[in-house]
């Protein structure tokens, strides 16, 4: 016949029973361990997001602050242009101007209501030459055939920290923009560069 075991050793062993079924500390480090990456991705997620928007509110701010400056005189000197557009390109700073690109030209409007370029300045880029086509099409609604338009694109590349981490997500390992602007001259009905 088998010994009986002592009641302390019973009420011990059912003690212990009790504390390991009734300790949760384990649960709370599995649910961490599965809340973890997700919460990892939801951060890395809104980060991302957070800096392409701002890229593309400044991109706004680039084109426009660039196509307004240009229109507010009748004659401008290539040196007073060519500081106006590296003053427009720092607006994207912190980010790395390197990845931008920018591309202003005055163009003519002909009596069939078509663009063609009068003179044009770049930004990390080849300015077009005389003659070639508009950089942003000008639409018909507001070309006014013997008045010049000013058009400014811009272009920029953005890559960011966990581009190629969300990329299964996204589909993209970086953000491109391309923001366009046309303004009309506000002093007369033509914009001159005088070298």
């Amino acid at each position: 016949m088998p010994k009986a075991k002592p009641p302390h050793l019973l009420k011990r062993l059912t003690r212990i029973a009790r504390n390991f079924l009734g300790n949760g500390s384990g649960a709370s480090a599995i649910e961490f361990v599965l809340v973890f990456p997700i919460m990892i991705v939801l951060l890395a997620g809104t980060v991302d997001l957070g800096q392409a928007l701002l890229v593309s509110r400044k991109m706004n701010q680039i084109t426009a602050t660039l196509g307004d400056m240009v229109s507010q005189k009748a004659t401008w000197k290539e040196a007073d242009v060519t500081a106006i557009i590296a003053g427009a390109a720092s607006i994207i700073e912190p980010f790395d101007t390197s990845n931008l690109a920018i591309q202003l030209a005055v163009v003519d409007i002909d009596s069939d209501l078509a663009a063609s370029v009068d003179w044009a300045e770049a930004y990390n880029k080849t300015a077009l030459s005389k003659g070639a086509a508009s950089p942003v099409e000008i639409p018909t609604e507001v070309a006014i055939a013997g008045v010049q338009m000013i058009a400014v694109n811009a272009t920029y590349t953005l890559t960011t920290p966990f581009s190629s981490l969300l990329e299964s997500i996204t589909g993209m390992t970086a953000y491109h923009y391309s923001k366009n602007y046309i303004m009309r001259p506000r002093i007369q009905d033509s914009v001159t560069l005088k070298t």
